[in-house]
């Protein structure tokens, strides 16, 4: 049996996918294929080159993905991800998707042409830098000519590329729709906007996951900000032993 894992993007949020991925060793569930966007790329593409989410975790923090951001000063982004590209290649140094020990597929956004591209082959490093680059807040990835942001602009639970291998799906959502966000300012709108038509791409496809894993209160978390990393980790792995527990009889 064939279990598929798709990791939504969430910026912050994606420490909520390192604690699942604990709960999921322990309960020697072992995902066959991995599908993820942005943090969910991020972590997918670490935890499929063989590294334990807990070493992610303090790998994320130790070296301090925040003060590895460079300013770009272009008009496309207020920060380029170079140093974050040197983490990748340290980590990750052979930069393949065919030699990674699971299966992974990672989505980034097409802007010119508005639409989700999946990759599972080649150059895997500048791939996931790519779905992590949040629009205007990272500068674009250019990659065989064609400009690539965010992969959760277009699918923040990429959940098509590996629906049809997989006889089991797993998904981890941490951008729920957020329907009492406070409103107080014109950027609140643009956020709200965004998260609203995020929200409900996941919500649509809810119901094609045996396991549908989303915790409670997540959307009180800020994305951007790396301070409530071991509470995120914390719900994620809490949440994840109970859902998984019940489903697990599914498997057998």
């Amino acid at each position: 049996m064939k279990i598929g894992l798709v990791l939504s993007g969430g910026g912050a949020r994606g420490f909520v996918h390192l604690g699942v991925l604990k709960a999921m060793n322990e309960l020697h569930i072992a995902p066959n294929l991995i599908s993820g966007s942005s943090a969910g790329a991020l972590i997918g593409a670490l935890y499929a080159a063989g590294y334990s989410p807990e070493y992610i975790y303090d790998l994320i923090l130790q070296k301090g993905i925040k003060g590895n951001l460079r300013f770009a000063l272009n008009r496309f982004g207020l920060f380029s991800m170079t140093k974050i590209e040197k983490l990748l290649t340290e980590y990750i140094p052979h930069n393949s998707f065919e030699q990674l020990k699971v299966k992974l597929t990672v989505c980034a956004t097409d802007i010119k042409r508005g639409e989700p591209k999946y990759f599972n082959s080649g150059e895997l490093n500048k791939v996931v830098l790519a779905s992590c680059s949040i629009p205007g807040v990272f500068a674009p990835i250019i990659i065989d000519g064609k400009t690539y942001i965010d992969g959760g602009v277009t699918n923040n639970l990429p959940l098509e590329p590996i629906e049809e291998e997989s006889d089991f799906l797993i998904g981890v959502n941490v951008m729920p729709p957020e329907k009492n966000m406070p409103i107080s300012s014109a950027k609140d709108i643009l956020v709200k906007c965004l998260l609203l038509s995020v929200g409900q791409q996941a919500l649509a496809k809810v119901d094609k996951f045996d396991i549908m894993i989303q915790p409670k209160g997540i959307s009180h978390f800020d994305g951007l900000s790396l301070s409530k990393s071991q509470q995120l980790f914390d719900i994620g792995y809490k949440t994840a032993k109970e859902q998984l527990l019940w489903g697990i009889e599914k498997l057998n």
